[in-house]
């Protein structure tokens, strides 16, 4: 895990399909790493849809929480996340995509949500942990 601090946000982005790339580096250009995970994972897609259950919200901050939540467990050693990082400790040197995916669908299984669409903010919280060091961020 410690690899991580050497690689930054452009190379974890350089990891994303075309589309994901662009949308997520608009997002942080115009407001910066963290408010861009926000803006990402709120996104709900037309406002004439209807979500799941019938209930429609404007307050993504309960899936924000659990989403780094459950990032941190990853991250930190959580022994819910053993397996997967096993899996990731057998890569060396750290294949970025490898790490983005193995992440994004680890943590889409336990959230209920597609991996495809959490690997931006994968790419992004592991450039945030990078900065700001692993110790760092698991004491955060």
């Amino acid at each position: 895990m410690e690899y991580i601090q050497e690689i930054k946000l452009e190379d974890w982005l350089s990891e994303l399909k075309a589309y994901q790339k662009n949308t997520i580096e608009t997002l942080i250009s115009e407001y910066g790493e963290e408010e861009a995970v926000e803006k990402w994972l709120s996104a709900n897609g037309s406002k004439d849809n209807i979500p799941f259950g019938g209930i429609q919200t404007n307050d993504t901050k309960p899936f924000l929480d659990k989403f780094k939540a459950e990032f941190k467990k990853f991250i930190c050693n959580h022994p819910d996340y053993e397996e997967e990082r096993k899996k990731l400790n057998m890569e060396s040197p750290v294949a970025k995509a490898i790490w983005i995916s193995v992440i994004s669908a680890a943590l889409g299984a336990t959230l209920g949500f597609a991996a495809t669409l959490l690997a931006p903010v994968v790419a992004i919280m592991l450039s945030i942990v990078g900065k700001m060091g692993l110790n760092a961020y698991c004491q955060n």
